[in-house]
């Protein structure tokens, strides 16, 4: 086995490490009640596909408040919850992480969280593998694209994305794999057996994010000046009509169950409620679930909540605040701007830590009393840095692939600078992060080498030319 292979066995292996340590040591306090889990449940349980109980998620809540753990529920009696439960059909959540969970348990035969906090920690161990590779074909560099990986396997805030039995890892993965099959179609003689793989990975991606359907239009816009309009165009529609047949199914169930088209979820409007709370505002408006509920009901006091009618009376009530007031918006953008790129906040190594911000003892205070802070505040935006160092040092020579790239960059940002930033929102981008820091650094080593040889060569050439024999003169 070649030292190459080795390095690559050993970054999976400390990914691996990672993520199960942080799953066995801080998976009980993952995102506590995930409706995923609960949908798993009544999968599993009940038979019952797609489907949320009131009542049982009420009791597992209470639960968790009590004992401020994540509750698994292997350790919940639901025989008297399910028999008198308030079923109804799920539409609010991406259901892709409840159909894993109910696989897994269904296997095990045990409804414990640790099961699927495990299995996304090796799924997304082996995801460092495509990231190697995504940049190994785009640059060719092996020395880049070990580094790119090994910064992935290592970096906290992706690993403790796995303790969270939800969508938000396997968003990341999915990004990373669809870039990986769009690469393959760009190199393989068999591109139309490769754009139906992308289609159908996309597909599957878009029932736990869907915002994943944007990354082939993404990628075929930035490689058009390589493949022209009309094969761009033609590669952008194969996956995108590939990965809709996948959604078919889905669609049908919720104009059965709802009687209107919807394709993916219906969340969009809440979302962008929420974020109109991303910044305080000084006119005393509040922007929490329940206040949106109050506005909704305030016109249609007959709306249940998660359903296609109380989504379209959300969006008015979103366009309207908007209106009254475009300037709180305008700021908002720019907030969240900086928000995605520079101010990323997490709680993988320090939950639940303070805010570094108002501290009244200068950087010094923190660097000394507060350094683990510090640093899990600093890293992120120390990350974006990097790579932007990276991408302006590699841009003139790869300039076709750093396009790729950067679209898959803004796929991922856009969206939500739009609507609202959270961390997790915007982890899929930092794999591309990774590779322009493991590019930019390895170009650097190669420029610093470069000038090293250049200065002892031209050392010694004066070395030689003032030798006797070299034709200099001699002093006497």
């Amino acid at each position: 086995m070649s030292r190459h292979t080795l390095a690559l066995l050993a970054i999976v292996l400390v990914a691996a490490g990672i993520r199960i340590t942080y799953s066995v040591t801080t998976g009980h306090i993952g995102s506590l009640v995930p409706e995923e889990g609960q949908m798993a449940h009544n999968i599993v349980a009940d038979g019952r596909w797609f489907v949320r109980n009131t009542r049982a998620e009420e009791h597992v809540e209470a639960l968790t408040l009590r004992e401020d753990r994540l509750i698994d529920p292997a350790s919940v009696d639901y025989s008297h919850l399910d028999a008198g439960g308030q079923w109804y059909p799920e539409i609010g959540q991406s259901v892709g992480v409840g159909v894993v969970i109910a696989g897994l348990w269904a296997i095990t035969g045990d409804e414990r969280y640790i099961v699927i906090q495990v299995f996304q920690g090796l799924v997304d161990a082996l995801a460092a593998l495509l990231v190697y590779w995504i940049a190994l074909q785009l640059f060719k560099r092996r020395g880049a694209a070990l580094l790119a990986a090994a910064l992935y396997a290592l970096y906290p805030p992706i690993a403790w994305q796995t303790i969270d039995p939800y969508n938000d890892i396997w968003a990341i993965d999915f990004t990373i794999a669809t870039t990986a099959m769009y690469l393959l179609v760009l190199k393989s003689p068999h591109r139309w057996r490769w754009l139906i793989v992308c289609g159908l990975c996309v597909g599957i991606g878009a029932y736990f994010r869907p915002q994943l359907l944007i990354i082939a239009p993404a990628l075929a816009l930035a490689t058009v000046a390589a493949t022209g309009w009309r094969e761009a165009l033609r590669r952008a529609g194969t996956v995108t009509v590939t990965a809709c047949l996948l959604l078919i199914p889905w669609t049908i169930r919720n104009y059965e169950d709802f009687h209107a088209f919807i394709p993916t979820r219906i969340d969009f409007w809440e979302t962008a409620w929420a974020g109109l709370g991303d910044l305080p505002n000084d006119f005393g408006k509040s922007f929490t679930s329940g206040s949106l509920f109050a506005e909704v009901h305030r016109v249609r006091p007959d709306l249940t909540y998660e359903t296609p009618a109380f989504e379209a009376s959300a969006k008015n009530v979103v366009i309207r605040a908007i209106e009254q007031h475009p300037l709180f918006e305008l700021e908002l953008l720019g907030y969240r701007v900086v928000l995605a790129t520079l101010a990323h906040e997490d709680v993988w190594m320090h939950r639940g830590a303070g805010s570094l911000f108002g501290d009244r003892g200068g950087l010094l205070n923190l660097i000394v009393d507060r350094p683990r802070e510090l640093f899990e505040y600093a890293l992120q935006p120390l990350t974006f840095l990097l790579a932007l160092l990276g991408l302006a040092l590699t841009w003139r020579r790869w300039k076709e692939q750093q396009l790729i790239l950067v679209a898959l960059v803004l796929c991922v940002l856009l969206p939500y600078i739009a609507l609202s930033v959270e961390t997790r929102y915007i982890l899929p981008a930092d794999f591309v992060y990774f590779i322009w820091i493991g590019v930019g650094a390895e170009l650097l080593v190669e420029r610093v080498k470069d000038r090293s040889r250049r200065g002892r060569a031209v050392a010694a050439d004066r070395a030689l030319g003032s030798s006797p024999g070299a034709g200099g003169r001699l002093e006497v």
